[in-house]
């Protein structure tokens, strides 16, 4: 139960994150209006792609319950980004299941470490692969 509750809320903030906020179009930031002074929006983001060479897979193992990923998210920018990942996890025969890792502020250079586990069971050898990995400017 606790997992399941963990998920969900991991879910929610990955959605979230993926959605954003507001109408879909970008609002003007100064830096009186942000706390932070950031003004970037997510078009100064660099590619997605590049974030994803970013994300390491440092583990994929089988647990009583559902599998567990460890990762290491490394900023490879001179800049600090809010990082969203989706790892999937897979066995032969063909069952999978994603796993999801938010960090809030990863500052240049900086690497993150964390296991996060699966959103369902998934049993035998298991592969796990980073689907997708997004950055966005810190709030």
């Amino acid at each position: 139960m606790r997992s399941r509750v963990r998920f969900a809320g991991m879910f929610a903030v990955v959605v979230a994150l993926a959605a954003g906020c507001g109408s879909g179009q970008p609002q003007p930031t100064t830096a009186a209006g942000s706390p932070s002074g950031d003004t970037r929006s997510a078009t100064d983001a660099p590619p997605e792609s590049d974030a994803k060479q970013d994300v390491e897979v440092t583990g994929c193992e089988q647990t009583v319950y559902t599998p567990r990923v460890a990762l290491a998210v490394t900023n490879s920018t001179s800049t600090e980004y809010r990082y969203a990942v989706t790892v999937t996890i897979s066995n032969n025969a063909g069952d999978a299941t994603d796993a999801y890792f938010v960090e809030g502020r990863l500052g240049p250079g900086r690497t993150v470490t964390d296991t996060v586990p699966g959103a369902n069971p998934v049993e035998g050898d298991l592969t796990c692969s980073v689907s997708e990995a997004t950055r966005l400017p810190p709030q």
